[in-house]
């Protein structure tokens, strides 16, 4: 960890429930792991009285939870570059087409609409604008071609879903959703098919998707590199 790092996130926290992670990308050092509300470790070192322990374990805003490394969270907009990809990698996708964006899609056949976050949509954007505007749209076309199974073997590619094995205790896995997952998880249930809204909405990483603050920056460190990856670790020797 980077000490001074560490305590400027802790700072920006400050009064906040959230996480800071940061990597660096040329070696998988995590450089700041910071998770708020905290408490104080050395506390219970020295020993805490059983009401004390009480209080922390339940306390609203959960201290001791750490949720940099054992949250679970819809990753929302942070996966769209890896969706873009997806698909490049699967052929589905020209970044410098411009495709139109109007605030709204609609799957084929269905009067549905999945709104952007921009009522009034983004216009003509290419892959490049697409992400750096966050266009939804853009993003629910690319799923439509792709599909669920395609979408969870690319994003399982980066880690998603798995742990990044990272040299701490608790980690959470995450989860990339796909239909044989659905048939699983739902096995008691009667309904048990993906359907294609299910798809559009994980697209921009909502729905059943989830992901840690850890997998999401292992995830931005090998974007940067070009697809390098390393083992991410806090111990440095």
């Amino acid at each position: 960890l980077d000490t001074p790092s560490q305590l400027a996130a802790a700072e920006a926290l400050a009064g906040r429930r959230g996480a800071v992670v940061a990597i660096d990308p040329q070696n998988g050092e995590v450089l700041v792991l910071a998770s708020a509300p905290n408490f104080d470790s050395n506390a219970i070192s020295s020993g805490l009285s059983r009401r004390e322990y009480r209080e922390l374990q339940e306390n609203p805003d959960r201290p001791m939870f750490n949720r940099a490394l054992r949250g679970a969270y819809p990753p929302g907009s942070t996966i769209k570059p890896i969706i873009a990809m997806a698909g490049m990698h699967y052929g589905v996708l020209d970044p410098d087409k411009r495709e139109y964006c109007g605030g709204f899609y609609r799957l084929p056949g269905k009067a549905h609409r999945y709104r952007d976050w921009k009522p009034q949509g983004h216009g003509p954007v290419d892959m490049h604008d697409a992400i750096a505007e966050s266009c939804d749209v853009y993003f629910y076309e690319i799923s439509r071609d792709i599909g669920i199974d395609a979408m969870h073997d690319y994003l399982s590619r980066f880690g998603l879903g798995t742990k990044t094995g990272v040299d701490l205790d608790s980690e959470s896995s995450g989860l990339v959703p796909s239909r044989e997952w659905k048939r699983s998880a739902f096995s008691n249930r009667d309904d048990k098919r993906w359907y294609h809204g299910e798809t559009v909405i994980a697209s921009i990483g909502q729905g059943y998707m989830l992901a840690s603050p850890l997998q999401l920056g292992s995830d931005a460190a090998a974007l940067a590199t070009r697809g390098q990856r390393y083992s991410t670790h806090v111990v440095a020797a």
